[in-house]
């Protein structure tokens, strides 16, 4: 009992550490910038429980599809960094979100903010590929059991419970920061995922060809 209490603890603070919910308000907040905040909060919890799926899907048939496809995780990893380069170039150079969030919700919000908490909120800023490369090593089937790779599923229910807790305050920090705070903070986010997804590419080939870390 206790060493599933450490691997449950453990788990969280490693998926607290690659999740990093407090960073993702930021970007949360500047891909919503122009969101009534009714549908910020669709938005919220929409991409925060599509994202849990993800990762829980893949977490369960990622190692199996794959396999199946020959593709191997540097490979897959080196795609997801430039997945998520490609979006954080859009971020900084992307036009900036004019005016306040209109309060009354258009024909078209709702579709608006349940295509934004699938792109970029659910996947790849919430389930991108560090994300997913991470629970599929916690959910390694050579060496954990059932019972174990339920905990892991727990400790990422836990996490992206105090994720949507964020994502829902992040109302009021957006009313502390202003729209041009908002744009601001997704420019310098965007220009540190970037950099990221650099890492994250650069990794992938030290690892592959034997170099040193970065």
């Amino acid at each position: 009992m206790l060493d599933d209490y450490r691997l449950f603890t453990t788990q969280i603070v490693i998926l607290w550490a690659v999740l990093d919910p407090l960073s993702h308000l930021t970007l949360f907040m500047g891909a919503t910038t122009s969101l009534a905040v009714a549908d910020r909060r669709r938005a919220a919890w929409l991409s925060v429980v599509i994202a849990f799926g993800i990762l829980t899907g893949f977490a369960l048939l990622g190692p199996l599809l794959l396999r199946a496809m020959g593709v191997s995780l540097l490979s897959f990893q080196i795609a997801g960094g430039v997945i998520v380069f490609l979006f954080a170039i859009n971020m900084v150079l992307g036009e900036a979100h004019q005016g306040e969030p209109h309060q009354n919700a258009s024909p078209d919000a709702g579709e608006n903010a349940t295509s934004i908490a699938i792109y970029p909120l659910a996947t790849p800023i919430i389930a991108g590929p560090g994300s997913m490369l991470t629970i599929l090593l916690l959910m390694d089937n050579n060496r954990y059991s059932a019972f174990q790779q339920a905990i892991t599923i727990a400790a990422l229910a836990v996490i992206m419970v105090a994720l949507l807790g964020i994502f829902l305050a992040g109302e009021y920090i957006g009313r502390v920061l202003g729209v041009h705070g908002a744009n601001l903070i997704r420019r310098i986010m965007g220009l540190i995922l970037a950099a990221l997804a650099v890492n994250m590419i650069l990794s992938a080939l030290a690892l592959w060809l034997r170099l040193p870390e970065i």
